[in-house]
């Protein structure tokens, strides 16, 4: 037996882990021969159970620090490790530990053992922690995975794990579990599939938009919204409008989002007729007020238009949040043809002296959107709000005159102080 391995068994048992750790890397090192060689090497075994050793009975760090060794012995301690993992005496974490070490390999047997252990397991924490190695394996194990569907215990812990592995390799076994009984299952399939373009998902999207289960309606609306290109072929703003008054919130929110990216003015009238509803929630006319700003056609901007002097927008205690972000979409939008008459609108409210007007966070939406559209009409505006009390008004009027035309709003200052003396 080598010396070095003599020494490490020595400070195997008087416990010195740290010690056995350095042994063993000095032996690896020493060895100086090729994997072929060294897995022919007599003395391999001897290290190996070292490592096993200072695997079961090592603290965090010396567990940690036999880790990186493994890797360097190979294949011959794969059994060695399986047999470790499989011994439920064993305290969790350190059979955590191998599963980590055993997922370097990620060899057919390997991937056998962790498959093991989702269906066997007592240990529901160990359970997940095989399904998550087998994630991170990637396309080599959605084979195993898709075996694992096959059986009601182990069916969501394997949808999981496939939702995470980023392949196209995944659609097929994802699609047999888009109807399965459990809610879980459906909507982790769901939102997976969302996450690529294929001819077959938007007919399974829009499947689930019926489904009982608002998260699933929710996660196929999510889904239906990457496929905006597409949404005269599939009918999308006829198949989400009626999400739009969805029992769930969230279901209701995605539908208003998804309409904000299909972009078309029959997706705007959508959001304008939710918008109009006295007895919609206010968080979600805030979501449609921005998606109906993303939309940025002439239709679009006169409905928003419309509903900056509408009473019926929402209860009188709730109107300046909604005007707000009414004003701020407006100032946000970025066609060129469509910035002249965002800027009309909001002068025109601004001359109206509404009442929401007194609020001071409103003022400053309005004058920061003047500012970002860019338009020298609103300069005599701005400078007549310099007269305001409120300091944050004053500092936001300054920053918007500078986006406009520092120089002119400057010397139109001059102007209006020699005129007053």
């Amino acid at each position: 037996m080598s010396n070095i391995l003599e020494q490490a068994k020595i400070a195997s048992q008087e416990k010195n882990w740290s010690l056995v750790n350095q042994y063993l890397q000095q032996f690896l090192l020493a060895s100086q021969k090729t994997r072929v060689e060294l897995l022919e090497n007599a003395d391999l075994d001897v290290a190996i159970n070292l490592a096993i050793t200072v695997l079961r009975n090592g603290d965090f760090q010396e567990r940690w620090d036999i880790y990186k060794l493994f890797k360097q012995i190979g294949k011959p301690a794969i059994a060695p490790l399986i047999e470790m993992i499989e011994d439920e005496e064993i305290e969790l974490e350190k059979r955590w530990f191998v599963v980590r070490i055993l997922a370097d390999f990620n060899s057919d047997e390997v991937r056998e053992v962790l498959k093991k252990i989702i269906i066997s397991s007592q240990v529901e924490d160990l359970q997940e922690i095989a399904a998550d190695t087998l994630a991170n394996l990637g396309d080599s194990a959605v084979d195993i995975l898709t075996d694992l569907l096959a059986k009601s215990d182990s069916r969501l812990l394997a949808t999981k794990s496939l939702a995470q592995i980023n392949s196209y390799s995944t659609i097929r076994p994802l699609l047999t579990v888009v109807t399965d009984s459990n809610d879980e299952v459906r909507k982790t399939a769901i939102n997976a599939l969302s996450n690529y373009h294929d001819y077959r998902l938007p007919f399974v999207l829009i499947s689930a938009l019926k489904d009982t289960v608002a998260q699933v309606r929710k996660e196929a609306v999510i889904g239906l919204s990457a496929y905006a290109n597409l949404h005269q072929e599939l009918g999308l703003v006829e198949l989400l409008q009626p999400l739009l008054w969805d029992i769930n919130f969230e279901v209701c929110q995605q539908a208003a989002i998804a309409m904000g990216k299909i972009g078309t003015n029959t997706a705007a009238t959508a959001l304008f007729e939710l918008l109009k509803t006295t007895n919609v929630s206010v968080f979600l006319k805030l979501d449609a007020v921005r998606a109906l700003g993303w939309i940025e056609t002439q239709v679009s901007v006169e409905y928003l238009q419309g509903l900056l002097g509408d009473n019926c927008l929402v209860a009188v205690e709730y109107q300046p949040q909604i005007v707000n972000e009414i004003i701020t979409a407006l100032g946000k939008i970025e066609c060129q043809e469509l910035k002249p008459k965002a800027t009309e609108i909001l002068i025109e409210f601004l001359r109206n002296n509404n009442s929401v007007l007194e609020g001071v966070r409103v003022k400053n939406s309005l004058v920061l959107a003047l500012g970002y559209l860019g338009d020298i009409r609103a300069l005599d505006y701005l400078i007549q709000l310099l007269e305001e009390n409120d300091v944050s008004v004053r500092l936001h009027c300054i920053a918007a005159l500078k986006q406009l035309d520092s120089e002119r709003a400057y010397q139109q200052l001059i102007y209006l102080s020699q005129k007053q003396i």
